[in-house]
């Protein structure tokens, strides 16, 4: 049974939540993002729930799906898995407490908390495609609502057939945001086939930190950051 692991946080990965564009990083800023990782990671509990739902005339029973990304995804696709991972409410109190005694503090524990939730999906993802490559079928890459043109309401139906409230204590805003607020919700496919992949993104570049494609605010395919 796949299960919920956080393991070590990607410095690059918060940097590039924190805006960095390849400026010097000085050493109390480092000494700053260190800190704040290790509060971050005392503080995750992760869990996760999951599910895995046949694809019918390239429909999902329970969801929408609109838009051109998820029309892509399930004509190549026989099944989807969908996804809700949380780091837990202990983060969303850290995140609570740091913004009334620093903001400083607040932003890198915010970029931390999100990196941390983006590991959990990142592992949970690399541990599901290898359990289906031993079945001889092929994993997409993750999308979440809000991503391309999955819509963001979409979070909706994904909570409700993730049962996410009872299984991992995350419920939903009026406006479909998750709370706490560091979890996420996500879809993945399985064909009989490779599937088209996204790019893995700069920070899993080795060239990240001296990157001066990044110093210009473009990646080295020409994207604006």
């Amino acid at each position: 049974m796949l299960s919920a692991r956080l393991t070590e946080l990607n410095e690059n990965e918060i940097l590039k939540y924190l805006g960095y564009r390849g400026q010097e990083i000085d050493p109390s800023l480092r000494t700053q993002i260190e800190r704040c990782i290790a509060e971050v990671e005392r503080a995750a509990v992760p869990r996760i729930v999951w599910k895995q739902l046949p694809v019918v005339e390239n429909h999902v029973e329970g969801l929408t799906l609109a838009g051109s990304d998820m029309a892509d995804l399930l004509a190549n696709c026989s099944e989807v898995v969908l996804l809700g991972a949380t780091i837990g409410a202990m983060v969303e109190r850290l995140l609570m407490k740091s913004e009334v005694k620093s903001m400083a503090d607040a932003l890198i524990m915010d970029a931390c908390a999100s990196t941390a939730v983006e590991n959990v999906c990142n592992n949970f993802e690399q541990d599901l495609r290898a359990e289906v490559e031993k079945q001889g079928l092929y994993l997409s890459d993750r999308f979440s609502p809000g991503y391309g043109d999955l819509p963001f309401e979409e979070n909706r139906d994904f909570c409700a057939l993730l049962d996410v409230e009872r299984r991992i204590g995350v419920t939903q805003s009026p406006t479909h945001l998750m709370i706490p607020r560091k979890s996420v919700m996500a879809i993945m496919g399985i064909a009989d086939h490779p599937l088209k992949m996204r790019g893995k993104g700069c920070e899993n570049c080795p060239m990240f930190l001296h990157c001066q494609f990044r110093r210009r605010g473009v990646t080295c395919t020409g994207e604006p950051l």
